[in-house]
């Protein structure tokens, strides 16, 4: 290893530590480390900036920029939302029918979110539900932690479902040509799975805190939900808009539309704006934009890992070691994926990854069969993903509401929850991949 491979290393390491243990701002910990690691690139030649038009060793090339137009999409879409009052209207609404009992509400909750994950990414679905649990739980004066990370781990397990519901499935369908359809065959059956047992460890965690019963149920069941609706013409024009994108996104593959997701995401909001004239500084204050930021420094610090040869590293490291047996290869391939995706982002890890199993399958000649291998890819990253606060996009952004709504979910709250269930969901994982290998796995 190099010394500015090691520097680069030891730079990531100690801002993610910063970043867990919550000694500093997320975004100012990934910011810090970004920076290092530019200045480490440049002093040294490592990560140079684009040379005759190619930019792959630009370290903030690796941003993804897709995404994170996706993400300010969407939030421009919640902010106008929250104004017309909609989020107060549904909040209502939930508790009337779970009658303020918090198992029913993690239920009811935690079942639309899996659902919305279906058929749009898992951020979104997590930016448009996480503000409605907060009004419920500031309604009802419980915590609204519980409720906010099971909807974030259940949008990534559910997520795992479809070719749309996660943004690493995105990349290995575009990569591999896998269709909507083989998606829902060969992880549906297996995502169901991994859903019930992880609504049962949710029962048994936070069975303390489902037994709370609050105390003002009765008051806000009495509460007329259309009351609360601030603006019904931006409220419906806005819902109309959104509707319209997200089917823009389930079908801009099959019709062949050229344009990429956060273009849908931002036209769409766009459109949303246009057709109902808000006050634009308000809409503006509603993005987050220190979870717009996090991400983006993220994205760069394993930039810079990648540039490094890090990550490249890991993967070889993986096929060495379990080239032999091409199912063992797999299940290696779910375990150290779910890892590495709870360390550095589901996101930025698949980017990293799907090449390396493409170049796997050249070198080997045919004789290791990559279909696997992508299938694998898809299951660590989502689950892998419930393990920390950083591990998913979803994640960044319940705990980045979380936060502006005044119930902060820590690092080591998080984990306490997201790990086990990492652990389970990944055996869930192992079991359907060393049953269905021959069956199910080996073919697109």
């Amino acid at each position: 290893m190099t010394l500015a491979a090691a520097l680069i290393l030891l730079i990531f390491i100690i801002a993610f530590v910063l970043i867990l243990g919550e000694f500093v701002h997320r975004t100012t910990a990934a910011w810090m480390g970004a920076v290092a690691m530019l200045a480490v690139g440049k002093l040294t030649g490592t990560l140079d900036w684009c040379t005759d038009g190619e930019c792959e060793g630009n370290l903030f090339a690796a941003i993804e920029f897709n995404v994170i137009g996706l993400l300010m999409g969407m939030m421009i879409f919640a902010g106008m939302l929250e104004i017309s009052g909609f989020f107060e209207f549904i909040a209502i609404k939930a508790t009337k029918l779970s009658k303020g009992d918090p198992w029913m509400l993690v239920v009811y909750l935690g079942t639309f979110t899996t659902l919305i994950s279906v058929v749009i990414d898992n951020v979104t679905a997590i930016i448009l539900i996480a503000p409605v649990t907060i009004k419920i739980c500031n309604k009802l004066q419980i915590s609204a932690i519980p409720l906010l990370i099971t909807e974030a781990i259940l949008s990534n397990t559910g997520g795992v479902a479809t070719l749309v519901g996660d943004p690493p499935n995105v990349m290995i369908a575009a990569s591999t040509g896998f269709t909507f359809n083989s998606f829902i065959e060969h992880l549906t059956p297996l995502t169901v799975v991994a859903w019930v047992a992880t609504m049962g460890y949710m029962r048994y965690y936070y069975r303390d805190w489902i037994e709370t019963k609050p105390e003002h149920v009765e008051e806000v069941l009495l509460e007329d939900e259309w009351a609360t609706v601030k603006d019904l013409s931006m409220m419906n024009r806005t819902l109309a808009a959104l509707a319209l994108t997200i089917v823009t996104f389930s079908v801009h593959e099959i019709i062949h539309l050229e344009l990429e997701i956060s273009a849908i995401a931002l036209g769409g909001a766009g459109l949303a704006i246009a057709l109902s004239l808000p006050d634009l500084p308000d809409v503006v204050e509603r993005v987050e934009w220190p979870a717009l930021l996090f991400f983006a420094g993220l994205f760069a610090m394993v930039g810079g890992l990648e540039g490094v040869g890090h990550l490249t590293a890991l993967a070889s490291w993986i096929f060495d070691t379990f080239a032999e047996d091409p199912l063992m290869l797999a299940v290696a391939v779910i375990w150290v994926s779910a890892i590495a995706s709870a360390i550095i982002d589901n996101i930025p890890f698949a980017a990293a990854m799907i090449p390396v199993i493409h170049k796997l399958g050249e070198l080997s000649e045919g004789d290791i069969n990559t279909t696997p291998l992508f299938w694998a890819l898809a299951m660590g990253c989502g689950f892998g993903g419930n393990a920390t606060p950083i591990g998913s996009s979803a994640n960044v952004m319940a705990v980045s509401i979380s936060e502006r709504g005044g119930h902060k979910i820590t690092t080591g709250e998080w984990m306490r929850v997201g790990l086990p269930v990492m652990v389970i969901t990944c055996v869930v994982a192992t079991i359907f991949m060393i049953l269905f290998y021959d069956t199910l796995y080996v073919n697109p």
